[in-house]
Protein backbone atom coordinates (compact mmCIF):
# COMPACT_ATOMS: atom_id res chain seq x y z
CA UNK A 1 0.00 0.00 0.00
CA UNK A 2 1.38 3.54 -1.16
CA UNK A 3 1.13 6.85 -2.65
CA UNK A 4 -1.16 7.72 -0.26
CA UNK A 5 -4.20 5.52 -1.14
CA UNK A 6 -6.82 5.79 1.20
CA UNK A 7 -8.73 2.58 1.64
CA UNK A 8 -11.68 3.87 3.62
CA UNK A 9 -14.55 6.01 2.23
CA UNK A 10 -15.13 8.27 5.04
CA UNK A 11 -12.88 10.41 7.70
CA UNK A 12 -12.72 7.70 10.14
CA UNK A 13 -13.37 10.12 12.80
CA UNK A 14 -17.44 9.06 12.74
CA UNK A 15 -16.78 7.38 16.02
CA UNK A 16 -15.07 10.31 17.77
CA UNK A 17 -18.31 12.60 17.44
CA UNK A 18 -19.58 12.58 20.82
CA UNK A 19 -16.64 13.21 23.42
CA UNK A 20 -18.63 13.22 26.51
CA UNK A 21 -20.11 9.60 26.65
CA UNK A 22 -16.81 8.62 24.51
CA UNK A 23 -15.42 9.47 28.32
CA UNK A 24 -18.59 7.43 29.82
CA UNK A 25 -18.01 4.08 27.39
CA UNK A 26 -14.33 4.12 26.95
CA UNK A 27 -12.98 5.54 30.19
CA UNK A 28 -13.10 2.05 32.34
CA UNK A 29 -11.02 0.58 29.75
CA UNK A 30 -7.96 3.16 30.09
CA UNK A 31 -6.85 2.33 33.62
CA UNK A 32 -4.68 -0.10 33.25
CA UNK A 33 -2.89 1.74 30.34
CA UNK A 34 -2.93 4.75 32.40
CA UNK A 35 -0.92 3.06 34.77
CA UNK A 36 1.16 1.56 32.40
CA UNK A 37 2.43 4.49 30.63
CA UNK A 38 2.40 6.66 33.47
CA UNK A 39 4.86 4.25 34.75
CA UNK A 40 6.93 4.54 31.71
CA UNK A 41 6.62 8.45 31.38
CA UNK A 42 7.86 8.68 35.15
CA UNK A 43 10.41 6.37 34.72
CA UNK A 44 11.67 8.49 31.49
CA UNK A 45 11.32 12.00 33.35
CA UNK A 46 10.85 15.07 31.30
CA UNK A 47 8.69 16.20 28.55
CA UNK A 48 6.01 13.78 27.27
CA UNK A 49 4.26 13.20 24.08
CA UNK A 50 0.73 11.55 24.02
CA UNK A 51 -0.17 11.04 19.83
CA UNK A 52 -3.96 10.60 18.90
CA UNK A 53 -4.44 11.66 22.96
CA UNK A 54 -8.08 11.96 21.98
CA UNK A 55 -10.21 13.35 25.22
CA UNK A 56 -7.15 13.02 27.13
CA UNK A 57 -8.39 9.90 29.08
CA UNK A 58 -4.73 8.78 29.69
CA UNK A 59 -3.02 12.14 29.35
CA UNK A 60 -4.63 14.08 31.74
CA UNK A 61 -4.30 11.06 34.35
CA UNK A 62 0.27 11.23 33.93
CA UNK A 63 -0.52 15.65 34.21
CA UNK A 64 -2.44 14.74 37.52
CA UNK A 65 1.10 12.92 38.41
CA UNK A 66 2.84 16.14 37.84
CA UNK A 67 4.15 14.96 34.49
CA UNK A 68 4.76 17.91 31.55
CA UNK A 69 2.22 15.88 29.06
CA UNK A 70 1.35 17.66 25.33
CA UNK A 71 -1.56 15.75 23.88
CA UNK A 72 -1.88 16.24 20.03
CA UNK A 73 -5.14 14.73 18.05
CA UNK A 74 -6.62 15.44 14.66
CA UNK A 75 -10.27 15.62 15.98
CA UNK A 76 -11.02 19.05 17.46
CA UNK A 77 -14.53 17.83 19.64
CA UNK A 78 -12.33 15.86 21.24
CA UNK A 79 -9.52 17.79 22.10
CA UNK A 80 -12.01 20.98 23.49
CA UNK A 81 -13.02 18.46 25.78
CA UNK A 82 -9.70 17.90 27.10
CA UNK A 83 -9.05 21.03 27.64
CA UNK A 84 -12.54 21.92 29.46
CA UNK A 85 -11.60 18.87 31.75
CA UNK A 86 -8.17 19.82 32.32
CA UNK A 87 -9.21 22.95 33.22
CA UNK A 88 -11.89 21.63 36.04
CA UNK A 89 -9.25 19.68 37.45
CA UNK A 90 -6.61 22.43 37.79
CA UNK A 91 -4.07 20.62 35.84
CA UNK A 92 -1.73 21.85 33.55
CA UNK A 93 -1.67 20.17 29.54
CA UNK A 94 -0.53 21.18 26.51
CA UNK A 95 -3.19 20.44 23.41
CA UNK A 96 -2.80 20.55 19.88
CA UNK A 97 -4.43 19.99 16.66
CA UNK A 98 -2.94 18.56 14.21
CA UNK A 99 -2.30 15.48 11.89
CA UNK A 100 0.02 12.88 13.13
CA UNK A 101 1.37 11.62 9.84
CA UNK A 102 2.76 15.76 9.60
CA UNK A 103 2.86 17.49 13.28
CA UNK A 104 5.48 19.82 13.82
CA UNK A 105 6.29 20.84 17.37
CA UNK A 106 9.35 22.73 18.26
CA UNK A 107 10.61 20.58 21.47
CA UNK A 108 11.51 17.25 22.09
CA UNK A 109 10.26 15.07 24.52
CA UNK A 110 11.31 12.11 26.41
CA UNK A 111 8.35 9.81 26.40
CA UNK A 112 5.96 9.61 23.49
CA UNK A 113 3.26 6.74 23.50
CA UNK A 114 0.22 6.35 21.54
CA UNK A 115 -3.06 4.39 23.23
CA UNK A 116 -6.15 3.32 22.53
CA UNK A 117 -5.08 1.36 19.41
CA UNK A 118 -4.37 4.54 17.49
CA UNK A 119 -1.24 2.62 15.69
CA UNK A 120 -4.48 0.80 14.20
CA UNK A 121 -5.54 4.10 12.77
CA UNK A 122 -3.16 4.23 10.44
CA UNK A 123 -4.12 2.69 7.70
CA UNK A 124 -1.10 2.30 5.30
CA UNK A 125 2.64 1.91 4.85
CA UNK A 126 2.73 5.21 4.08
CA UNK A 127 0.97 6.28 6.92
CA UNK A 128 2.54 4.45 9.54
CA UNK A 129 6.00 5.84 8.33
CA UNK A 130 4.81 8.99 8.41
CA UNK A 131 3.90 8.42 12.05
CA UNK A 132 7.14 6.65 12.83
CA UNK A 133 9.16 9.74 11.00
CA UNK A 134 6.55 11.87 13.25
CA UNK A 135 8.10 10.50 16.29
CA UNK A 136 11.88 10.32 15.59
CA UNK A 137 12.01 13.76 14.66
CA UNK A 138 10.06 14.72 18.39
CA UNK A 139 12.04 11.93 20.36
CA UNK A 140 14.93 13.27 22.62
CA UNK A 141 18.33 11.75 22.66
CA UNK A 142 17.91 8.81 25.20
CA UNK A 143 14.34 8.89 24.72
CA UNK A 144 11.48 5.82 25.21
CA UNK A 145 8.68 5.63 22.92
CA UNK A 146 5.65 2.87 23.65
CA UNK A 147 2.60 2.05 21.83
CA UNK A 148 -0.04 -0.77 21.72
CA UNK A 149 -2.09 -2.27 18.75
CA UNK A 150 -4.43 -5.43 18.71
CA UNK A 151 -2.44 -9.03 17.78
CA UNK A 152 -3.96 -10.31 14.54
CA UNK A 153 -3.50 -13.68 16.00
CA UNK A 154 -5.37 -12.80 19.06
CA UNK A 155 -8.75 -11.25 17.76
CA UNK A 156 -11.60 -12.58 16.18
CA UNK A 157 -10.85 -11.60 12.20
CA UNK A 158 -14.44 -13.68 10.93
CA UNK A 159 -16.58 -11.28 8.68
CA UNK A 160 -19.59 -10.79 11.11
CA UNK A 161 -22.49 -9.10 9.12
CA UNK A 162 -24.80 -9.79 10.96
CA UNK A 163 -25.59 -7.14 13.86
CA UNK A 164 -23.77 -8.65 16.95
CA UNK A 165 -24.89 -7.09 20.50
CA UNK A 166 -21.21 -5.40 22.34
CA UNK A 167 -21.93 -3.69 25.39
CA UNK A 168 -24.47 -1.32 27.38
CA UNK A 169 -23.57 1.93 29.36
CA UNK A 170 -25.65 4.60 30.91
CA UNK A 171 -24.92 8.21 29.06
CA UNK A 172 -24.62 11.77 30.33
CA UNK A 173 -28.26 12.05 30.55
CA UNK A 174 -28.92 8.92 32.29
CA UNK A 175 -30.09 6.97 29.82
CA UNK A 176 -29.24 3.47 28.80
CA UNK A 177 -27.08 2.62 25.34
CA UNK A 178 -27.70 -0.84 23.45
CA UNK A 179 -24.09 -0.42 21.99
CA UNK A 180 -24.25 -3.05 18.61
CA UNK A 181 -22.35 -3.88 15.37
CA UNK A 182 -21.13 -5.34 12.53
CA UNK A 183 -17.54 -6.25 11.13
CA UNK A 184 -16.19 -7.11 7.49
CA UNK A 185 -12.12 -7.59 7.39
CA UNK A 186 -10.58 -7.21 4.49
CA UNK A 187 -7.66 -9.64 4.04
CA UNK A 188 -6.18 -8.24 1.21
CA UNK A 189 -5.49 -4.68 3.05
CA UNK A 190 -5.56 -6.12 6.22
CA UNK A 191 -8.29 -4.04 7.98
CA UNK A 192 -11.11 -4.33 9.64
CA UNK A 193 -14.07 -2.31 9.18
CA UNK A 194 -16.72 -2.03 11.89
CA UNK A 195 -20.15 -0.42 11.82
CA UNK A 196 -21.43 0.29 15.59
CA UNK A 197 -24.67 1.23 16.49
CA UNK A 198 -25.84 2.76 19.90
CA UNK A 199 -29.24 3.24 20.76
CA UNK A 200 -30.97 4.89 23.27
CA UNK A 201 -34.83 5.88 24.25
CA UNK A 202 -35.46 9.58 23.70
CA UNK A 203 -38.69 11.10 24.39
CA UNK A 204 -40.60 7.47 24.04
CA UNK A 205 -38.78 7.23 20.85
CA UNK A 206 -35.63 4.49 19.61
CA UNK A 207 -32.40 6.84 18.57
CA UNK A 208 -30.28 5.08 16.60
CA UNK A 209 -26.46 6.78 16.02
CA UNK A 210 -24.23 4.70 13.53
CA UNK A 211 -20.22 5.40 13.06
CA UNK A 212 -17.81 3.85 10.51
CA UNK A 213 -13.67 2.67 11.99
CA UNK A 214 -11.82 1.34 9.70
CA UNK A 215 -8.60 -0.36 11.84
CA UNK A 216 -5.52 -2.06 10.19
CA UNK A 217 -4.18 -4.91 11.81
CA UNK A 218 -0.57 -6.01 12.05
CA UNK A 219 1.83 -8.38 12.92
CA UNK A 220 4.07 -8.34 15.82
CA UNK A 221 7.23 -9.16 13.13
CA UNK A 222 6.10 -6.38 10.65
CA UNK A 223 6.00 -3.87 13.24
CA UNK A 224 9.30 -5.17 14.50
CA UNK A 225 10.79 -4.29 10.97
CA UNK A 226 9.19 -1.30 10.21
CA UNK A 227 10.56 0.09 13.29
CA UNK A 228 13.96 -0.98 12.68
CA UNK A 229 13.82 0.67 8.61
CA UNK A 230 12.90 4.09 10.97
CA UNK A 231 16.34 3.06 13.55
CA UNK A 232 13.89 2.15 16.44
CA UNK A 233 14.99 -0.74 18.38
CA UNK A 234 11.94 -2.87 20.48
CA UNK A 235 13.43 -3.55 24.08
CA UNK A 236 10.27 -4.61 25.74
CA UNK A 237 7.22 -6.47 23.69
CA UNK A 238 4.28 -7.88 26.08
CA UNK A 239 1.19 -9.28 25.32
CA UNK A 240 -1.12 -7.09 27.74
CA UNK A 241 -0.67 -4.43 29.78
CA UNK A 242 -0.32 -6.47 32.72
CA UNK A 243 3.64 -6.95 30.98
CA UNK A 244 2.75 -10.61 30.81
CA UNK A 245 5.50 -11.85 27.64
CA UNK A 246 3.95 -11.67 24.60
CA UNK A 247 2.84 -14.85 22.84
CA UNK A 248 1.14 -15.79 19.17
CA UNK A 249 -2.17 -15.43 20.77
CA UNK A 250 -1.90 -12.58 23.02
CA UNK A 251 -4.86 -10.00 22.89
CA UNK A 252 -2.47 -7.02 22.11
CA UNK A 253 1.09 -6.06 21.14
CA UNK A 254 2.52 -3.52 24.04
CA UNK A 255 5.80 -2.67 22.62
CA UNK A 256 8.62 -0.25 24.38
CA UNK A 257 11.55 1.03 22.80
CA UNK A 258 14.20 3.50 21.75
CA UNK A 259 16.28 5.09 18.54
CA UNK A 260 19.45 4.17 18.04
Amino acid sequence: MSGGFRPVAHDNLEEFSDPVNYDIEEGPATRAPARFYGDLAAAAGGAVLEIACGTGLVAIELAARGLDVTGTDICRPMLDHARRKTQARGLAATWIEADARTLSINRCFDFIYLTGNAFQAFLTDDDQDALLGTVARHLAPGGRFAFETRNPAGCNLDDLPDEQPWHRYIDAAGRVVQVSGTQRYDAAMSIMHWTTFRRRVVDGEVQCRVSRIACRFTGVDDIVRRLAEHAFRVETCHGDFDRSPFRETSPSIVLTGCRD
